[in-house]
């Protein structure tokens, strides 16, 4: 199975994205943000997840290991298919939706095309015990706001992994929330 890529992306292909990996071009099916900040990489390192079916052979990337996580444990669920469990991760950080998750925030949930409110009630119940293990990015956040930081420049097209090795450089002086966006904006390349 192929756990981990590094290559250069050429192309989007059917909301996917084509990585040239040592001449060889892997079709990757990635999260709306993570597709937009590939593509403006010269090289980029991808978490990947295999699906081998009969008729297909599916490789879905993961810029952090809690996305690929969050990815596993998805699918796990009646009615969640690899598509369903990227629309859900494209949604906001990891770390949000945890806390979703264990909140049972059947309304935020919804807002994926295709997640209804039954499917979402069931990835509350099943999944509330399963991520008990979930280690988080919290750990890198400074202010308790920083995971609406993470969830705002993610809303604006950045991935997770850019969101908060921006917050790392954001000046600890700097606490209001809206003040710590926009320095986090001046950090990201």
């Amino acid at each position: 199975m192929i756990s981990y890529l590094t290559g250069k992306p050429l192309y989007e292909l059917d909301g996917g994205l084509v990585l040239d990996v040592r001449d060889v071009g892997y079709h990757i099916e990635l999260t709306e943000p993570t597709l937009n900040w590939t593509l403006m990489q010269e090289t980029i390192s991808l978490w990947i997840h295999t699906v081998v079916r009969e008729t297909s052979f599916e490789l879905y990337g993961f810029e952090t290991k809690n996305e690929l996580y969050f990815f596993k444990k998805l699918i796990e669920v009646s009615g969640i298919g690899p598509k369903s469990a990227l629309g859900i991760i494209g949604l906001a950080s990891t770390d949000t939706l945890y806390q979703a998750i264990v909140g049972q925030n059947i309304a935020f949930l919804t807002s994926v095309p295709g997640i209804g409110k039954k499917t979402a009630e069931r990835m509350c119940v099943e999944l509330k015990d399963k991520l008990k293990d979930y280690a988080g990015e919290t750990e890198r956040l400074v202010h308790s706001g920083d995971a609406d930081v993470v969830d705002a420049l993610v809303a604006l097209g950045y991935s997770p992994a850019q969101a908060y090795q921006a917050l790392e450089k954001v000046d600890d002086s700097i606490t209001e929330t809206n003040d710590r966006i926009k320095s986090a904006l001046n950090h990201i390349h």
